[in-house]
């Protein structure tokens, strides 16, 4: 089984999602992780909750939590919201332009592993598409079912790979996507899973 790295992010890129959450909160403006329109990651998932609760008036969502940490370092956003599962936290945590100030414990959306309808009557698979967060359910629950394991920057671009692909592919994902990209969710890896999120502010 092989793996492959996330691609270097391009810290000029504009958010794909943004929406207007709660009057009067803590922060105007909060950034995240989400490559699409829709939102569909559970950063998004999860800050707007926590966001309706009067800490943010606006949640904006980039492709990778490392170009929203360089927006809210160039003073575009009051903070950012970092899953604790994201195995690069940690240099959020030493990087001398932010410090952390929260942190919270959320449900996620249910985690499942999906296929394109066309192929979801297959045994095995060529490819799993994931993102690294859920590395864990990909080696104790998936990896036995496919030669390859990839990693994606988030659950909607597991999706799209999967659905972008010659061979026959599947992704891990949760299932606020599985359903908005019309893939069949084969099995339910996790449910309502608890996971802490830290809010990270600009050094002054």
């Amino acid at each position: 089984m092989n793996s492959t790295a996330l691609r270097t992010p391009d810290l000029r890129e504009s958010p794909a999602f943004s929406t207007d959450v709660a009057p009067e909160p803590r922060y105007a403006s909060v950034a995240t992780l989400a490559d699409d329109p829709a939102g569909l990651t559970c950063s998004v998932t999860v800050g707007m909750r926590w966001a309706r609760g009067g800490r943010a008036g606006r949640l904006a969502g980039y492709p990778a939590f490392e170009i929203a940490a360089e927006r809210v370092k160039a003073g575009e956003h009051d903070a950012l919201l970092v899953a604790g599962a994201y195995p690069e936290i940690r240099t959020f945590f030493f990087d001398p332009e932010l410090r952390a100030v929260e942190a919270f414990v959320s449900p996620l959306p249910d985690m499942v592993f999906a296929a394109p309808v066309d192929g979801a009557s297959a045994e095995r698979y060529d490819v799993v598409h994931y993102h690294p967060a859920t590395t864990r359910l990909f080696e104790s629950r998936v990896s036995a079912l496919t030669d390859a394991g990839l990693h994606a920057t988030s659950n909607s671009a597991a999706c799209r790979a999967a659905l972008g692909s010659s061979s026959r592919a599947a992704a891990i994902t949760n299932q606020t996507c599985a359903d908005h990209y019309g893939m069949k969710t084969l099995e339910v890896l996790s449910v309502g899973t608890p996971m802490s999120f830290v809010v990270f502010e600009r050094r002054n």
